[in-house]
């Protein structure tokens, strides 16, 4: 069909980026026609969920192993749908291990590329770069500093800004000490993928249960990710003094501290402005591979990436325990000046990140991709990819 375009979104933050998107394509061509692979935002964009992003939802090499068959499933039915469909231009947003090779497909097909939201080459496995050069048309990148890393490897690629800076706005001001010591509110965020959970539940519980016996007037509240479900949540978490809440983002404008998976919640914590520790965990076979093959990068929380220092505290692996998650919740919330400092330096990341209107200039790239490729040049072709 001449106005069909796959969107490939295996998360809950890139599918909301890329709902966003896709309104803003029809905005600007309503003949337009979306299918491929995503989750709840994409569906109430009206497009056609051929594949659910929760059946990539993975994540660490145990995770892939693990769900092997399932994913393989996922690829040659998107691979089918494509020859079916013939779409002009696909849009791909992160999630490499799918969409790169996904992507080698489509451009044997005669499928423009639009790459959405960069898997972090820059930070590892940096041969990705070649691939993506090979068959990848256009990267629209989120980050200032991609733009150079991508062209210095002869990508075409062009800063839209950050999605995340149309669709958050600074809380207010900050609850007083005394607010706080009366009755300390709590943002736990595990993460949006099962697999994440898993890992990360019994940290969580632990971690409530040293929360609840310092302070017995908190509240603790955990915001359920659109590709999970509370009855996930609740079945692995099951302390009584949690609260489940559908929306992160007033979650996280109520709290008055928060302790955060690693991935896109660290940045809207951060935009928000809720002074935040971050943690993560991962099966052994991840661990392992994690420690020994990017020993290198300095930062995993992209805050600290962004400021260039370790200005919101890392617990990743071995270190993210019950205590140490404990004791830095407790800095934050009794030392004042710590955490107004902390929320001072986290304001900074939105200055970072440019102007609002990602979504706007990441349409207009794609209409130009669309306008490259005229319907009569888009040819499906066999191919064994």
């Amino acid at each position: 069909m001449a106005n069909e375009i796959l969107i490939v979104a295996g998360e809950a933050s890139a599918d909301l980026h890329a709902a966003h998107l896709v309104s803003e394509l029809r905005r600007r061509d309503p003949s337009l026609s979306f299918f491929g692979v995503g989750g709840r935002a994409l569906a109430e964009q009206g497009v056609r969920i051929h594949v659910p992003a929760e059946r990539l939802n993975v994540v660490g090499i145990a995770d892939w192993r693990d769900r092997l068959k399932e994913v393989l499933g996922a690829y040659r039915s998107v691979k089918a749908e494509v020859r079916r469909c013939r779409p002009r231009v696909a849009i791909l947003l992160d999630l490499p291990d799918f969409n790169l090779r996904l992507a080698k497909f489509l451009k044997s097909q005669g499928v423009s590329v639009a790459y959405y939201i960069s898997p972090q080459v820059w930070a590892w496995r940096r041969y990705r770069v070649h691939t993506i050069r090979k068959y990848v048309d256009k990267m629209l990148v989120v980050f200032p500093f991609e733009k150079a890393f991508y062209e210095a490897a002869g990508v075409e690629a062009v800063f839209v800004g950050h999605p995340l800076l149309e669709m958050l706005a600074p809380r207010g001001a900050a609850r007083s000490q005394d607010a706080i010591a009366a009755a300390p509110r709590i943002a736990l965020l595990p993460g949006s993928r099962l697999s994440e959970l898993g890992y990360h539940a019994a940290l969580l519980e632990a971690l409530c249960e040293k929360l609840v016996a310092a302070y017995p007037t908190a509240e603790i509240r955990i915001p359920v990710a659109s590709t999970l479900d509370e009855s996930m949540v609740r079945a692995r978490i099951p302390h009584p003094r949690i609260s489940l809440h559908a929306d992160s983002r007033e979650v996280l404008a109520w709290a008055d501290i928060a302790c955060v998976a690693s991935g896109t919640a660290t940045l809207e914590t951060a935009l928000i402005g809720t002074p935040f520790c971050l943690f993560y965990r991962l099966g052994r076979t991840s661990t392992w591979i994690l420690k020994h093959l990017i020993r290198y990068r300095r930062f995993f929380g992209m805050p600290n990436i962004l400021l260039g220092r370790e200005v919101v505290r890392e617990f990743l692996l071995e270190k993210a325990t019950p205590d140490a998650l404990f004791q830095e919740c407790r800095w934050l919330l009794e030392k004042a000046a710590y955490r107004e400092g902390l929320g001072a330096e986290l304001s900074r990341c939105r200055t970072l990140l440019g102007e609002t209107g990602a979504s706007a200039r990441a349409a207009k790239e794609v209409s130009e991709l669309l306008k490259r490729q005229s319907p009569s040049e888009a040819r499906l072709v066999p191919s064994m990819a």
